[in-house]
């Protein structure tokens, strides 16, 4: 069935109490060429006077004004409240939106260190032998043997001695052995004892929880090679999705709550956002946000997931409807305009931000306080794309009747 044919069924279901936008023009009545329809049918359309031949009413002089081609519709207040048509007011005031979204708990990059070595050598003792355990920024991990680090080692021992501290070879020899990841701790050391060490101690860079480990007593390792990464669990991130409409209400710095529910009752943490990433996921249409939070006591595993509350961001001084007012089709976005004496206006609107109380924001096209129809609209833009498309059947029946 066409677009057409199907208002026109809807249509017989409550025409019979509406009147289109069209009116009676007297100075026409004595006129045999004017236009002339049934009040209870308007598909029905004659020049000149006569009698309906539905309903035998006679036919009326109707002036075919431009608001019936915009689709402006009257109806009585019989229709109105059979067909549930109901107003709300077009309000001026704060618009506020909160987020609801899931989680997942994730050691902060800034938070982590890996330990690897510059030169090469064997692992002679394991001091942090297991992954998971917890650490402090100076603790040993293992000792190791590396020929490499031992000629250095003596090499800077004989230049101390033969040229003196301040000496050019002296503090290339030194420079070396920093380099290589001595401290000047391990320096001064080196100078008190006056011989190389036949192993040096590797110790941990931070504090925090052995997250991997790839070395055991015994083993050759290689310059370069990632031995642990120990991370700091005491504040960690949390990175979520948010759809691609709700991404306008989230900004750097908005306070949130990330909620982990146990047996023994939910747990809340406070945080915030840290960075809302620059890029859209075109499968999912979602955009990822990284939070952080304190984590004393490390309840947080990385790995878990969690509900994130990101709190409500507010637009001040906005023109709002409630979300149902709005219609969409093909064309545009639109509304129905309640006017006193029961005609109804379909408006075009251009919409902005939705808000957590139903409303959304109208950035054009109503002011405050109009009246926008939210029930029963479905039936009202019906009727009138029905008016609009009996307007140019009119006018093409006039053009076209000899």
């Amino acid at each position: 069935m066409s677009r057409l044919a199907c208002l026109l069924a809807l249509w017989g279901g409550f025409a019979v109490g509406c009147t289109t936008s069209v009116t009676p023009n007297a100075h026409h009545h004595d006129d045999a060429d004017a236009l002339h329809t049934c009040p209870m049918h308007p598909e029905i359309v004659r020049h000149g006077p006569g009698s309906c031949p539905i309903c035998g009413m006679d036919l009326v002089v109707q002036d075919v004004q431009a608001e019936s081609a915009t689709g402006s519709i009257h109806l009585d207040a019989g229709i109105r409240q059979s067909i549930g048509v109901r107003t709300a007011r077009v309000q001026r005031g704060t618009l506020s939106r909160s987020l609801r979204t899931l989680g997942q708990v994730e050691v902060g990059e800034d938070e982590l260190s890996v330990v690897n070595l510059r030169f090469s050598g064997w692992v002679e003792r394991m001091d942090v032998d297991r992954t998971g355990e917890e650490v402090a920024a100076g603790d040993p991990l293992f000792a190791i043997y590396s020929p490499e680090l031992v000629a250095a080692q003596e090499q800077y021992l004989l230049a101390l001695a033969t040229q003196g501290p301040d000496a050019p070879l002296t503090q290339s020899a030194s420079d070396k052995l920093v380099r290589w990841g001595l401290s000047t701790r391990d320096l001064e050391r080196l100078q008190t004892k006056g011989e190389a060490s036949r192993t040096t101690v590797i110790r941990a860079p931070r504090s925090g929880f052995i997250l991997a480990k790839s070395v055991v007593a015994g083993a050759r390792v290689e310059a370069g090679a990632d031995l642990y990464r120990i991370g700091n669990l005491q504040r960690i991130w949390v990175t979520a999705d948010v759809y691609e409409h709700d991404v306008p209400w989230v900004t750097v710095g908005q306070k949130a709550e990330l909620e982990l529910t146990h047996s023994d009752g939910p747990q809340v943490a406070d945080g915030e956002v840290a960075y809302v990433y620059p890029t859209l996921d075109p499968r999912t249409r979602t955009l990822k946000i990284r939070l952080e939070f304190d984590n004393p006591g490390v309840k947080l595993k990385p790995g878990m997931l969690a509900t994130v509350h990101v709190q409500a961001r507010q637009r001040q001084d906005v023109i709002t409807v409630p979300n149902s007012a709005v219609l969409h089709d093909d064309r545009r976005t639109f509304v129905f305009v309640a006017h006193s004496g029961g005609r109804f206006e379909p408006r075009t609107v251009r919409t902005g931000l939705q808000g957590d109380d139903r409303r959304i924001e109208v950035l054009t096209g109503l002011e405050e306080g109009e009246e926008v129809v939210v029930s029963g609209q479905f039936l009202l833009d019906a009727d009138s794309q029905l008016q609009e498309a009996l307007h140019k059947l009119q006018h093409h029946h006039m053009d076209h009747q000899p």
